[in-house]
């Protein structure tokens, strides 16, 4: 515990960027139009690759669209979002879907993550920039744990329950920011 409370400590102090770096660079940085194949796939490999856009533009209430097109760019496949600052400074985040649903999103060394549950599935989304792409990926599968392990004492340690979960698929698309 003091070890981790240490590490939490050197991690405030060493890191160079402010809170307001971290404004004026998410999600500004991400500006514009995306582009790229989304890939969904199981453990069996590919299940389906489609056209995949993604456009994250300012709006004027300080929000930014937060726009995915899967498919064909029409009305039908496409899912308007917005993306806005809970607490900048800690890099918490929410997508609202303007349905009555907002997902908890958190910015942790320049990738955000969201995970939440919906219909029995548990879900991780990521979203990070690395050399100059969007790495947009989810991961998912059913909540309910495929078995716990451990709840039991080793020598005079106890070892609490440790739940796995199945996950049965993967989509991942490599985005470019289109020109123009």
């Amino acid at each position: 515990m003091r070890l981790l409370l240490l590490f939490s400590i050197l991690g405030i102090c060493l890191n160079p960027l402010s809170a307001q770096d971290l404004e004026q660079r998410f999600p500004a940085n991400w500006e514009g139009e995306w582009v790229g194949d989304l890939v969904i796939s199981n453990g069996g490999g590919e299940l389906q690759r489609l056209p995949m856009i993604l456009r994250i533009v300012p709006t004027e209430d300080d929000r930014h669209t937060f726009t995915i097109v899967y498919g064909e760019d029409t009305p039908e496949n496409t899912r308007p979002y917005f993306l806005q600052a809970v607490d900048a400074a800690q890099g918490h985040y929410e997508t609202d879907e303007a349905n009555g649903i907002f997902l908890d999103d958190f910015l942790i060394n320049d990738k955000l993550y969201s995970r939440f549950e919906v219909m029995g599935n548990l879900l991780l989304t990521t979203i990070e920039e690395r050399d100059g792409q969007l790495i947009y990926e989810i991961i998912a599968g059913p909540l309910e744990p495929l078995r716990t392990t451990g709840d039991t004492i080793v020598g005079e340690e106890e070892i609490p329950p440790v739940s796995g979960y199945r996950i049965n698929v993967q989509q991942r698309a490599v985005l470019t920011k289109k020109k123009g």
